[in-house]
């Protein structure tokens, strides 16, 4: 009977046990999120997108943030792995066991000279044993307090390394929208420039009829307009390309259409008002990547702590109850109790050189930490270099374009009027083909220059809730 009652209480404890995955409610559940946009939902917008909705589709879409976030999960899972040893651990057995005896006498036959045995009786029986132990560590020098320090650690930096991947991913899904609005304005600009090349052959083949000029005017202004032509179905190509990494970044195939909105009016950036060194100074305290090392430098700190505690002794407990059960005999019962003391002696040096080595690999993240920190300071300011430069670029293009346009202008009238050479003409035209793709390029440069040292400084995400509508 007591057998029975061992027996059940195993089937029916063991599957409460294990009735959860996260007895220590310890897994978080929602991502933390870089942005004010609307929850995750499977749905794609019917409106058309603007930048901070297609956004907040990258980051619920992304392969990328899900990866990140696997690891943040399975990082708070070893969080619940350490502080396993602050807790008995408790183990059953059951199972058949077969057994056989013999009894032996004196007999005829040798084993040994002066000895002779045989066998009397045997006797094979089947039984069943059952057994629970439990084993306690009671004191390690903080050993175990270290190994869950460092899995907190690691944890935090899992979670850091999730914002850093949302932030790339927020400065990718940015980047691929202004390429889609860049090209747009290079497919806009190609085609003023054929339609300017294609007032110029007129013109020309205009002229030719009437004498007044040469076949080689009609043949450059031919040339000019093919060439023309070739540029907008590069553009045109170029588009395509771009649509379809903006579709890729945001987690969709690159063959979806998307119904974008315009662009935000481009305003001058908020960040350029700030102090570099202020800018730097907000980096070391908002980069995801930089909190991240940080944490690992943690870490490898409490791994130094966790490996020397291994040199000292432990105090442990256990206890034990077994039952064995045969067909011959009657029920067994046995328990033991008792506490240890256990002494690490030697074991071939390789507790001091785990201590060694976790040592080094703390000095090494510390310089690690450092190297990120001083990278962190070079990239705000290289960006704000790059902003401030691009922004400059900018007025001047807008300056060169309305230049263009009139000396394009101009040339055009002193040709029809007989005044002006074709080759001015041409001269002017190729020249504001080139302003205004170099406009279309420093637009770009601007809005992409904007995110960009924000994701340097660490703020991506307040760059982007800024554009929202409202806002």
């Amino acid at each position: 009977m007591l057998l029975r009652s061992i027996l059940l209480s195993v089937l029916i404890a063991a599957p409460a046990l294990a009735a959860s995955d996260d007895p220590r409610h310890l897994m978080p559940v929602e991502r933390p999120r870089l942005t004010a946009g609307a929850a995750c939902g499977e749905a794609i917008p019917a409106t058309p997108l603007a930048l901070p909705d297609l956004v907040d589709l990258a980051l619920c879409r992304n392969p990328a943030t899900a990866a990140a976030w696997a690891s943040v999960r399975s990082a708070a899972a070893g969080v619940g792995i350490a502080r396993a040893a602050d807790l008995p651990t408790l183990n059953a057995s059951v199972g058949p066991q077969l057994s056989r005896s013999d009894l032996f006498s004196n007999s005829t036959v040798l084993i040994a000279p002066g000895q002779s045995f045989s066998t009397a009786s045997s006797s094979t029986d089947l039984g069943t044993t059952a057994s629970i132990s439990l084993d306690w560590l009671i004191f390690d020098f903080g050993g175990r307090r270290a190994r869950i320090d460092s899995a907190r650690a690691q944890q935090a930096a899992a979670l850091a390394s999730f914002a850093d991947t949302a932030q790339g991913i927020a400065l990718d899904t940015v980047t691929a929208f202004n390429s889609v609005q860049a090209n747009t304005g290079s497919v806009i600009a190609a085609e003023a420039s054929v339609v300017f090349a294609q007032q110029s052959l007129n013109t020309a083949a205009a002229r030719e009829r009437s004498g007044v000029t040469t076949p080689s005017d009609t043949l450059q202004a031919r040339s000019s307009l093919a060439q023309a032509e070739l540029t907008l179905t590069q553009a045109r190509g170029n588009l395509r390309t771009s649509q379809g990494q903006l579709a890729v970044v945001i987690g969709l195939p690159p063959t979806t259409g998307l119904n974008l909105a315009p662009p935000p009016a481009l305003g001058s950036s908020d960040l350029l008002k700030t102090n570099v060194d202020s800018l730097i100074a907000d980096a070391e305290r908002l980069r995801p990547d930089l909190a991240s090392q940080r944490a690992q430098l943690q870490s490898a700190d409490a791994n130094v702590r966790a490996a020397r505690s291994d040199l000292r002794p432990t105090i442990g407990a256990s206890a034990q109850n077994s039952l064995s059960y045969a067909n011959s005999s009657n029920d067994r019962n046995s328990a033991s109790v008792g506490v240890s003391l256990n002494i690490p002696l030697f074991n071939g040096y390789a507790r001091t050189y785990q201590v060694t080595q976790a040592v080094a690999q703390r000095d090494r993240q510390s310089a690690l930490t450092e190297q990120t920190r001083q990278q962190a300071g070079l990239d705000v300011f290289s960006n704000y270099t790059a902003l401030d430069t691009a922004i400059r670029s900018l007025a001047t293009a807008r300056e060169l374009i309305s230049s263009s346009i009139a000396a394009a202008n101009i040339a055009q009238g002193r040709y029809q009027a007989g005044v002006g050479t074709f080759t001015d003409l041409l001269n002017a035209q190729s020249q504001l083909a080139s302003a205004r793709q170099q406009l279309v390029q420093a637009d770009f440069n601007v809005r992409t220059g904007q995110a960009q040292l924000a994701r340097a400084v660490g703020g991506i995400g307040a760059e982007v809730d800024s554009t929202r509508t409202g806002r």
